[in-house]
């Protein structure tokens, strides 16, 4: 003979319909305050959206970073070109093509691993500042307020990107 089956019925969340126990007092998979006050249930909710926002703010500055990732990339192809059919210098454009390859990789990359891509075309970016200013001092300070733009922008992105990923 076959045991009988004993029918338990089964607790679940408010919010994500996991199964809880009877014991819980928040739901283990969504953070829900099973047993919590209506307050609690409301600051539950408050916070779920204002963490949707600010991931939303957040994905925002990511494009715009990877963006400006895209338009150094285009500074640097067309400024290589410049340079070739004005000093018709091919070390030059070759640098360049190269350089502006690197960011459009990264901005692509962007889309998948936007923390480290975001990273790596800063640091990129700073580093050709930096070979520019020991080659012609002058260069520092030649379209600074681009310079500050575009560190700026990407590090709005690296810094969502970041909490992005804490929030994770």
């Amino acid at each position: 003979m076959e045991a009988p089956k004993i029918i338990t019925s089964a607790l679940e969340c408010n919010n994500c319909d996991s199964v809880i126990r009877e014991e819980d007092s928040f739901c283990e998979e969504c953070g829900y305050p099973i047993k919590g006050t209506e307050q609690d249930v409301a600051k539950f909710y408050a916070k779920r959206v204002m963490n949707k926002r600010k991931n939303n703010n957040a994905a925002e500055k990511i494009k715009s970073a990877r963006n400006t990732l895209y338009v150094i990339a285009g500074i640097v192809l067309v400024f290589g070109l410049f340079l070739y059919f004005q000093d018709s210098d091919v070390g030059a454009l070759l640098i360049n093509v190269i350089v502006g390859f690197i960011y459009v990789i990264l901005g692509s990359w962007s889309n998948r691993k936007p923390l480290v891509a975001l990273l790596l075309g800063l640091l990129l970016y700073l580093t050709v500042i930096v070979i520019s200013a020991i080659a012609d001092p002058l260069t520092l300070v030649a379209g600074i307020i681009w310079k500050v733009l575009i560190i700026v922008f990407l590090a709005k992105g690296i810094y969502s990107a970041s909490s992005i990923t804490k929030s994770a």
